[in-house]
């Protein structure tokens, strides 16, 4: 009797350590490089960044000049010739700020293209995840790449598999 609760004991034991490994880790960074279309977005968004942040450069070089060329003739200015010249420095200031914030915020110009051109990808990555799991019975497929893991296991790792899937 003794030893058939043992074995029933540890017969659950088994069970549960075999379920609780129903899981597996995919790095989504090394499958999103692995795709080329993502590579040439991701430099199509760096291109873009870069353009709209010479133009950015540019602007507040004007004005910085202008602020320079201001600070020479400002002794031979009238009071309200200072307060204009000020003012529309300001303003010009605030303009490049406001136009960086429409490109670079949150809700930017930029931030929308990242999404449109990158959404399709990450869409398909999600999908081939949630495929791979359905059909290999995972409950549970974690990214390493966005998740802290202090260590697992690579037999654990599915990411050649789920790279497999979207190319």
């Amino acid at each position: 009797m003794k030893k058939s609760i043992i074995l029933a004991v540890l017969a659950s034991l088994f069970a549960l350590g075999a379920s609780a490994q129903n899981y597996a880790v995919v790095n989504t960074q090394k499958v999103y490089q692995a795709m080329d279309e993502y590579k040439k977005a991701v430099e199509e968004i760096d291109q873009l960044a870069t353009a709209y942040q010479k133009n950015i450069d540019d602007a507040f070089a004007k004005v910085e000049e202008m602020y320079q060329n201001y600070m020479i003739a400002r002794n031979g200015l009238t009071y309200e010739e200072q307060q204009a010249e000020e003012k529309n420095i300001i303003e010009n200031e605030q303009k490049i700020n406001a136009y960086q914030q429409n490109v670079f915020g949150s809700d930017g110009v930029l931030t929308k293209k990242q999404e449109e051109l990158l959404k399709p990808f990450h869409e398909k990555v999600q999908n081939a995840i949630k495929t791979y799991a359905t059909e290999k019975g995972y409950q549970m497929i974690i990214d390493i790449a966005t998740t802290a893991l202090p260590y697992y296991s690579p037999a654990i790792d599915v990411t050649e598999e789920i790279i497999k899937l979207v190319k």
